[in-house]
């Protein structure tokens, strides 16, 4: 079995030496924090499925995805969301350095996969970016250093390599992940098809995020990298087809699918459905 990892040994000690040093109540903090997240996540994705959607079926359709159908849901109340979570601003600022230095991106990983179907909270983002050549050290300056962590060296070789580097928000130990698009077809044609979505809140603006289908590919893909053992993974992919239903293009799931060799997983998950 293959062991993957996304994350390098710098970013992860820091990772782990931020946790220490917070105090159990920011630590609780962040939690909070990403419940209302989830919620915001979900809240955009509903809004894509039906934009004549009110805020009292989002909070509806939340209630019965998390708690199940019962007495309860028409009578519970719902809170109004609070503001943008620490890390949801770290990511904002993560993809303004992009589109400063005009380098296409798409938010993708479990945040895409909790807009197009089953929230999950997470302590990590997920960018994919096209590759920017020549705007390494442009990209690093923006980073303050007492904010994020943001090594050269580790940029200049995931761009090089067209692989993955990481950007750490010091504050509160978030880390995002960079994904530099591979030399393939299917890597143009999912950037190419990203979507726009208010994911942090209509007062947020909206933000180009992995289509749903797209978001199962690249899912099924990582599953397979990882030796076809991550739940989360699995789980993630159920959601968004479960959720899309007859919506999700599956014509254009399977010519992919075959492309990047993953067909025997999506008619694995597709009959679990």
């Amino acid at each position: 079995m293959r062991l993957l990892s996304d994350t390098a040994p710098d970013v992860e000690r820091l990772m782990y030496e931020g946790y220490r040093r917070m105090s159990p109540a920011r630590k609780w903090k962040l939690v909070t924090e990403a419940y209302t997240v989830a919620r915001q996540l979900h809240a955009a994705g509903h809004k894509m499925r039906n934009p004549g959607a009110t805020q009292a079926d989002i909070n509806r359709e939340w209630a019965l995805m998390t708690l199940g159908p019962g007495p309860w849901i028409d009578r519970m109340e719902f809170a109004t969301m609070p503001p943008p979570a620490e890390h949801v601003r770290a990511i904002k600022y993560v993809v303004s350095v992009l589109d400063d230095l005009n380098i296409r991106y798409a938010i993708g990983g479990s945040y895409a996969s909790s807009t197009h179907g089953a929230a999950r909270y997470t302590q990590d983002a997920d960018i994919a970016v096209e590759p920017f050549p020549g705007k390494e050290r442009l990209f690093v300056l923006r980073f303050p250093p007492n904010e994020y962590y943001a090594d050269e060296q580790m940029i200049r070789d995931g761009v090089a390599r067209r692989a993955g580097f990481n950007i750490l928000h010091l504050l509160t130990s978030f880390k995002i992940d960079i994904f530099v698009q591979k030399d393939r077809a299917f890597d143009r044609e999912f950037l190419a098809r990203r979507v726009k979505a208010t994911v942090f809140g209509e007062d947020e603006g909206e933000f180009g995020v992995v289509t749903a289908e797209d978001t199962v590919l690249l899912k099924l893909e990582w599953f397979r990298i990882g030796g076809e053992t991550s739940d989360k993974q699995w789980s993630d992919i159920l959601g968004v087809l479960k959720t899309q239903g007859d919506a999700i293009d599956a014509a254009y799931l399977d010519k992919w699918a075959a492309e990047i060799g993953v067909k025997d997983l999506l008619d694995r998950v597709r009959a679990q459905v």
